[in-house]
């Protein structure tokens, strides 16, 4: 048995159902909701636990979920992921073979290895099941609000002699369409502010100012380029796309916390 978390934030339905038609009974699921989400019309399974709070970030919401968790592993996932029904048991099924790991990632992005196990390099995963013991030790840093939350945890993982790894036979499938309904630009915008601010941090924070600079200067010179010719145009939109990149980027750059929300 594992426990299958889920965080939501005004979720499509059509995701969340076909989502929900995957967990097998034994399971247990815990979805955090951060923005009062109504799930009357929704038939959930019986091991199911909604766990309702603010919207303090993705990681926040994990680790409030792996605090609640009483079995050994998790499967953290995000609900525009497409896998076969059996595939979270035989996955469960597999990690019980691979010793002293913290992390086991899917095949999201269809590469091709002769290796089926193999270190994970990318830092990035829709999906991943968790040693829980270990991951409570180091935790999602809850300082990030939206992006790079994987790629921090695995970096850290590594410090620590911690085992992420990909396992390429497994294959999941992420869809492009956002998994988040909303109805204007506010969110999206939101996302670009989110993106530039945590990569930003991110470097900073795993190596040192100087480097998140040299990593992050050249999205400054050519999202400030593309501002200034979506401004002569008149393209309001994609102007305030690369204004919130730049917006979020800067504010990191000054050390500001993460303060946009939705």
């Amino acid at each position: 048995m594992i426990t299958i978390i889920l965080v939501v934030y005004k979720p499509k339905k059509d995701l969340l159902q076909k989502f929900l038609r995957k967990i097998i009974k034994k399971n247990k699921l815990i979805i955090v909701d951060v923005a009062g989400f109504d799930f009357k019309k929704y038939k959930l399974p019986k091991n199911t636990r909604i766990i309702n709070t603010k919207n303090n970030g993705y990681g926040a919401a994990v680790n409030l979920a792996l605090n609640q968790c009483r079995t050994k592993y998790a499967l953290i996932s995000q609900i525009d992921v497409y896998f076969k029904k059996n595939f979270i048991d035989k996955f469960y099924k597999f990690s019980r073979k691979i010793k002293n790991f913290a992390i086991l990632i899917p095949n999201e992005k269809n590469k091709s290895s002769r290796i089926n196990l193999k270190e994970n390099t990318d830092g990035e995963a829709s999906t991943m099941l968790v040693d829980i013991s270990k991951i409570r030790k180091i935790k999602f840093d809850e300082n990030i609000f939206l992006y790079f939350e994987e790629t921090d945890l695995f970096h850290r993982c590594k410090k620590k002699n911690y085992k992420v790894l990909d396992v390429n036979h497994f294959k999941i499938q992420k869809q492009r369409a956002s998994s988040i309904s909303y109805k204007n630009n506010s969110i999206e915008y939101l996302m670009k502010w989110h993106y530039m601010w945590s990569m930003f941090y991110y470097y900073k924070k795993n190596f040192n100012y100087i480097y998140a600079l040299k990593k992050t200067y050249i999205f400054f010179l050519k999202d400030f380029i593309k501002l200034m010719i979506y401004l002569f145009l008149l393209d309001r939109h994609n102007f305030q796309i690369r204004y919130n990149r730049i917006y979020g980027l800067l504010s990191s750059i000054l050390c500001l916390k993460s303060f946009k929300r939705p």
